[in-house]
């Protein structure tokens, strides 16, 4: 009886393990979700992204400095700006949302401007939800003085996965 119990707990056991993995957890599956709402809120179209699909995208890459870690980091993405015109998005707000539902709210026309990038490697790796992946939305805090203000910080959102655009 004894027997039958424990294999029946490892069963279980396994089975959540599996169940439980996150589908970020496999570089190839991570996704980025773009919903598209028009004047009225209503949806018009959602986008699902690989990080295959945003790697097609024009690469990005600066190296900066964060209060979140230690030392220089190289970040490799794709800048806001091209992820939004390769949606034909140009006007609006965007909701940017993370995995454990933070979220920042910015018009479109600073997300062009401010020189934001969607980061999905820090140190040529891909950023698994424990080090803050899958995407980062980072600014090169070394380059201006701007960037290092509680604005920029707060608009940092890591663990990216979800935005929103309302026209």
């Amino acid at each position: 009886m004894f027997r039958v119990l424990y294999r029946y707990i490892c069963l279980i056991s396994t089975w959540a393990c599996l169940v439980a993995v996150p589908a970020h957890s496999n570089p190839d599956n991570v996704a980025l979700t773009v919903d598209i709402l028009d004047n009225d809120g209503a949806l018009v179209e959602t986008v699902v992204m690989t990080l295959e699909d945003i790697k097609a995208l024009p690469t990005a890459q600066f190296d900066t400095t964060t209060i979140w870690t230690s030392g220089p980091q190289v970040f490799t993405g794709i800048w806001l700006e091209t992820l939004l015109s390769s949606l034909d998005v140009d006007s609006g707000q965007i909701e940017l949302r993370a995995l454990n539902d933070y979220h920042i709210t910015l018009p479109v026309s600073e997300a062009a401007q401010d020189g934001a990038m969607l980061a999905y490697w820090r140190n040529y790796e891909t950023m698994s939800a424990r080090e803050n992946g899958p995407f980062w939305l980072v600014y090169d805090y070394d380059s201006d003085p701007k960037y290092r203000s509680e604005t920029y910080y707060s608009r940092s959102i890591w663990q990216l996965d979800h935005i929103t655009v309302s026209r």
